[in-house]
């Protein structure tokens, strides 16, 4: 019994390095994003940045306004174009505008309806 633990206890102690992993290798071409996938991630970006500028737009209004600011309406319609010219789907879309809304909602009123009237809703409900 003693002898079974002490050899157990031995057990990982060598003093020889451990072997490497094996090296997995992928062609460069597999790797490369392809150019659709380039533009999807450069239009998260964008929006992603131009909801930051909302928020930051946003907290310096105080109180719930019918109008914002200059900064806060400019903000929201530099969003919408970029949303439009955007190669997301419909439903990439309209989750993008529900951050975009959580923005500007108890800041101004005519930013949350604008975005609130360029949901993509009855395309998706009605694809073609």
């Amino acid at each position: 019994m003693v002898l079974s633990i002490a050899v157990l206890a031995g057990c990982g102690g060598s003093k020889h390095p451990q072997a490497a992993p094996p090296r997995v290798t992928t062609t460069t071409a597999a790797r490369a994003p392809t150019p659709y996938v380039r533009a999807l991630v450069r239009d998260y970006k964008t929006l992603g940045d131009d909801i930051a500028a909302m928020r930051a737009a946003a907290v310096k209004v105080h109180g719930q306004t019918l109008k914002g600011t200059p900064a806060l309406r400019r903000t929201t319609a530099r969003f919408i174009e970029h949303l439009e010219t955007s190669h997301l789907t419909l439903k990439a879309r309209n989750r993008m505008i529900d951050h975009a809304a959580g923005a500007v909602a108890t800041s101004c009123d005519q930013c949350f309806q604008q975005l609130e009237a360029v949901r993509p809703i009855p395309q998706i409900a009605h694809p073609h």
